[in-house]
């Protein structure tokens, strides 16, 4: 250990009346957490070679992880100011004191955690998020692969189809081992090697007007990993209806859209097609390039992630489109429609197992 580096043990054993403690981290993410008594002296704002440091306390500086601090300290140094480095920064702080988050699950979300957007307050709603992945599929795989790696407590995957060859090019949660099995099986066993942390719930079965009621009722956002327009808009309904936010995504060769609902906030489905489309394009029809689901699907898991973390401006209100041959991308602003059937004044679409004809395929298998 550096001689001029103070581990968090020994810190915490000073006695703080003599210490002036730094945090040299920017505003954003001091006002995200920070170590009790500690000073905000943001690096890029503070010139350290001028500032009058008392000289007649034990100065402590930390950082994110304890390497930008390093420098902050031999200046301090070179002022004849007894100053030490934190060693591990904030991180380790967190680590040393959290009742929520285990020391395996901060390490684990280490470099996430220090961005100022998500802070060990952002990781904590992560954990206690329940989000609802609908198809186990091209876009459901990398949504669900990385909401596990972030940290996301609770997912639950609902598709009934199994694991089919024709699948694997772009269904990455499953293996050439899992072909013939159901592919909710298979997810749940990606998840738990990717992170035991998470808890897993899964539903052998079609997402129906009979069941979506009760499914998402639990969950706080909902990810549209459909390959159908008819089961897309009944998750498009029932969201509105049940007042949940939700992403809907679609793919198709190598062209890709996505946008996102929150209640009271944006356009839905029937804003811009009021009734289910018909002759829709479908990737078993028309095929499909498994990176463009990739993309789109992870974009549908930042979505969820933002939303979570109350961080970024989420895609209400546009639908961003892109074409993966050309790498063009354009956002079409839409906005919500007061004749809407379903999120309008005076919605006529109330209830799914009333209308329940006009969802007649309603098949995840994406």
């Amino acid at each position: 250990m550096n001689k001029y580096e103070i581990t968090i043990d020994r810190f915490k054993k000073l006695n703080y009346e003599n210490v002036l403690l730094i945090d040299i981290r920017d505003k954003i993410s001091y006002s995200h957490g920070f170590i009790p008594n500690a000073v905000s002296m943001p690096e890029n704002e503070t010139d350290f070679s001028r500032s009058d440091t008392d000289k007649n306390k034990i100065v402590v500086v930390y950082c994110a992880i304890g390497e930008k601090s390093k420098r902050i300290v031999e200046i301090l140094r070179g002022k004849n100011i007894t100053a030490y480095n934190l060693k591990g920064g904030f991180a380790a702080w967190l680590i040393s004191n959290d009742n929520i988050l285990s020391k395996e699950e901060l390490q684990r979300y280490s470099r996430q955690i220090i961005l100022p957007q998500i802070g060990k307050l952002g990781q904590e709603n992560l954990k206690k998020a329940k989000v609802l992945i609908v198809g186990a599929g091209g876009l459901g795989s990398p949504c669900t692969l990385y909401l596990a790696a972030a940290g996301i407590g609770t997912i639950g995957i609902i598709d009934g189809d199994n694991v089919d060859i024709s699948n694997l090019h772009r269904q990455i949660l499953h293996d050439t081992d899992f072909e013939g099995q159901k592919k909710v099986l298979s997810a749940k066993q990606r998840i738990n090697a990717v992170n035991p942390f998470v808890s897993v719930i899964t539903y052998d079965e079609y997402i129906l007007p009979e069941n979506i009621g009760s499914i998402i009722k639990d969950y706080d956002f909902i990810i549209d990993g459909a390959d159908n327009v008819e089961t897309k808009f009944l998750i498009n309904d029932a969201c509105v209806i049940e007042k949940k936010p939700f992403s809907y995504a679609g793919v198709v060769g190598f062209e890709g859209q996505v946008t996102t609902y929150v209640p009271k906030k944006g356009f839905c489905l029937r804003c811009v097609f009021e009734d289910i489309p018909k002759d829709v394009q479908s990737c078993s029809s028309f095929g499909i390039i498994g990176a463009m689901a990739g993309i789109i699907g992870s974009i549908q898991d930042l979505e969820a992630i933002k939303y979570i973390i109350s961080a970024g401006e989420l895609l209400t209100e546009r639908m961003y489109i892109l074409d993966g041959l050309t790498m063009q991308g354009r956002t079409v602003e839409l906005k919500s429609q007061k004749i809407c059937k379903v999120c309008g004044e005076n919605p006529t679409i109330k209830n799914m197992k009333e209308n329940k004809e006009m969802y007649i395929r309603t098949v995840c298998k994406v």
